[in-house]
């Protein structure tokens, strides 16, 4: 070993540890980095629009407005026409949810069909007499759900309403009317007293008062907002079959079967020359 040289010095060497130097810490990978601040929550995910939770209450009707437990709280909701009183000519009502600002948004048309041919011939049992469709594709739930009677096997009398998914296309119907979905299970039932859900829990009771045209809906379980909103839009229909139903009943004479003949002539043409489901409802939000 050349004089004035240490190992240190030598090529290949190298310099010895110094065990009085402070320990550095580790340099860690991207991956296995923990965040700066441990302090910071978790983050809470957003449930998606229609699956927030909506707590039981009572909704009151008033006129076009429905509310909260008393008719001088807030509307919740707000119906382009008063349906406690409707007559079996009005076909159709808005029905829009108010927001925090009091502003409404539009959700459901509810629909009222009338028998084809001006009554002419009687309404098909697979169309719905009354049903309710989702104003654009952006609410939550099925594209149109209408109420249907459901008949004792024995008497054949009417025990309730079910209410079924709805193809408002009109292409399954030879009058172009809107009609159930086939083998479609029932999203809810009501036998005028209590609305059940598909497990057949009892979810809301109902008061109706033919006299004084008040109607209440006392919900009794928690569930989605898009659940609430379609509840809360076949009862509306319900209270409008309801009031058709107890209406004084107009009678229209010479004048009435008149215009029925003629509806059922122009129907008989504009049917003949289209194809089949071109006359009928719009098909807008059908899937």
């Amino acid at each position: 070993m050349p004089e004035g040289s240490s190992l240190a010095d030598q090529a290949g060497s190298k310099p010895l540890p110094d065990h009085n130097a402070e320990p550095q810490n580790p340099v860690l990978s991207p991956e296995t980095q923990e965040p700066a601040d441990k302090t910071l929550p978790p983050y809470q995910t957003t449930p998606p629009t229609g699956q927030e939770m909506v707590a039981p209450t009572t909704l009151v009707l008033a006129g076009q407005a429905i509310h909260a437990l008393t008719t001088d709280s807030p509307a919740l909701y707000r119906l382009s026409l008063g349906i406690s009183d409707l007559s079996a000519i009005t076909t159709k009502v808005e029905l829009s949810r108010i927001d925090s600002s009091g502003r409404g948004r539009l959700i459901y048309e509810l629909h009222h069909l009338k028998a084809p041919a001006g009554g002419m011939y009687s309404m098909p049992s697979e169309s719905p007499g009354y049903h309710i469709q989702r104003a654009s594709s952006r609410v939550s739930g099925p594209a149109a759900v209408g109420l249907k009677k459901t008949r004792s096997l024995l008497s054949r009398r009417t025990t309730g309403l079910s209410a079924l998914p709805v193809d408002p296309s009109g292409t399954a119907s030879k009058f172009g009317l809107p009609t159930f979905v086939k083998n479609a299970a029932p999203i809810l039932t009501t036998d005028g007293r209590e609305w059940k859900d598909a497990q057949n829990k009892t979810i809301a009771l109902v008061h109706d008062d033919k006299d004084d045209k008040q109607h209440s809906l006392i919900v009794t379980a928690a569930m989605t907002r898009a659940q609430f909103d379609i509840l809360v839009a076949l009862w509306c229909c319900h209270i409008w079959e309801f009031g058709v139903a107890h209406a004084e009943k107009i009678h229209e004479g010479v004048n009435g079967l008149k215009r029925k003949l003629r509806q059922s002539r122009d129907f008989g043409m504009m049917y003949s020359a289209a194809p089949l489901g071109m006359v009928g409802t719009s098909s807008k939000f059908s899937k």
